[in-house]
């Protein structure tokens, strides 16, 4: 049965809810109907103290990003990004599938990043010369 888009302010709002087994179906809802309105409560939700809930919201970030009709894939990376850091090995995998599922030009650089942290570390400190 697909779901209504109808329901989205509800399960934005369910995103807040104390169980979080609401919070992780309501994250898994906002993937399933793809309306980029989810992504910023998404990106919000990744700060949930609960590993569980931190993978479906990037399982939820990659659906929308891949979602045709939404034409959101650049907007999803930031948050996927910051799932490729997270301590729990699960959530880290969520987001280097979500962003090399996505694959489009800001999601590899993402995943160019994280595999070489020298990359991003070496254009934020000066050269030895200017020291």
């Amino acid at each position: 049965m697909p779901l209504d888009p109808n329901a989205v302010p509800a399960l934005l709002r369910a995103l807040d809810h104390e169980d979080a087994y609401v919070r992780i179906t309501a994250a898994e809802a906002l993937g399933k109907i793809g309306n980029p309105v989810a992504i910023r409560r998404l990106f919000e939700t990744y700060e949930d103290d609960r590993a569980d809930v931190r993978r479906r919201v990037m399982k939820a970030l990659a659906r929308i990003g891949v979602e045709p009709r939404a034409n959101a894939a650049a907007k999803v990376v930031p948050g996927l990004e910051q799932g490729l850091c997270d301590p729990e090995p699960a959530v880290q995998w969520a987001a280097e599938a979500a962003l090399r599922r996505l694959n489009v030009s800001s999601s590899r650089a993402a995943l160019a990043r994280w595999a070489d942290p020298k990359q991003s570390d070496a254009n934020e400190q000066p050269d030895a010369e200017e020291a």
